[in-house]
């Protein structure tokens, strides 16, 4: 790793105690994890609670009825995810997001990121709801790579050189020229800190395949290829182009054809509008 590298990452922001105690709970219980030890931990952090409510009885999970206490947000959405959705929302929050070395508008890129939490929990709810959950921590976090590296241009002075390559290059090849300015590309990156943050290892795994998901294991294939056509589908120069939206599909297909029981059906029938005028002009 280069040196900017390593001091962006020296930098992150440190992660809550009630969030790192829960994790280090978690993860070192096994067989003994007790949910009402669960609970204890999170209720020391009040936010913590609030924000794991509002997000369990969000569209994301698609709960039937709602959800008023931690020992319920336990017991329907399952200790990993309470973990993982704790750790995304508690990392989301701690940064100040500048996109302008990319070329992207701030508030566009924010809203385009909002966009693929709700679609991905939309499309998977009905056909794979245990997946669905499992990934949006996942979505929550995946243009996460992005915003720290624009965070290094910046703070280096190369972001307007940087802007001025990616403009030349029309706004193509965006990951050869975050390998040649940072030492990375911004998903590589993004599978180093779900690493570094210890997220569960299926998770680190559907994010390290999801430029190649044909090449992830039997385990996380799935994964992968669903944040990919996600990926794919708000790639955030043109989201939900008619390139990209025939795009996803293709890769809906290819997942299909690699024995991924995504239904392509139900995937048409759920894309955002846009993409679907997109593909009828």
């Amino acid at each position: 790793m280069n040196s900017l590298l390593v001091e962006t990452i020296n930098n992150l922001p440190p992660l809550p105690k009630t969030v790192i105690e829960l994790r280090d709970y978690i993860d070192s219980s096994g067989a003994d994890l007790e949910i009402s030890k669960v609970a204890s931990i999170v209720s020391k952090d009040p936010l913590l609670v609030a924000e794991l409510l509002r997000l369990a009885n969000s569209p994301f999970y698609g709960l039937s009825r709602q959800v008023s206490t931690i020992q319920q947000v336990c017991s329907l959405l399952g200790i990993n995810n309470i973990k993982n959705v704790a750790l995304a929302n508690s990392i989301r929050s701690n940064f100040t997001i500048n996109v302008s070395p990319y070329g992207l508008d701030t508030n566009d890129f924010l809203a385009n990121c909002s966009s693929e939490v709700d679609f991905i929990s939309s499309w998977l709810q009905e056909e794979d709801k245990h997946l669905s959950s499992e990934l949006v921590p996942c979505a929550m976090l995946l243009r996460l790579g992005m915003i720290l590296l624009s965070d290094m241009l910046i703070k280096s002075g190369k972001d307007k050189e940087f802007l001025a390559a990616n403009q030349a290059n029309n706004f193509q090849d965006v990951q050869e020229l975050e390998n040649q300015y940072c030492g990375v590309d911004s998903i590589s990156f993004l599978s180093f800190l779900f690493d570094y943050w210890k997220f569960d290892e299926s998770l680190i795994q559907s994010i390290t395949f999801i430029n190649n998901p044909h090449a992830a294991s039997d385990e996380t294939k799935k994964n992968s290829y669903a944040l990919a056509v996600t990926s794919c589908l708000f790639e955030p120069y043109n989201p939900l182009s008619q390139f990209n939206s025939k795009k996803a599909i293709a890769l809906v297909n290819e997942a299909i054809g690699q024995g991924v029981d995504f239904n392509l059906a139900n995937f048409l029938a759920k894309l955002p509008e846009e993409a679907k005028n997109s593909l009828i002009s």
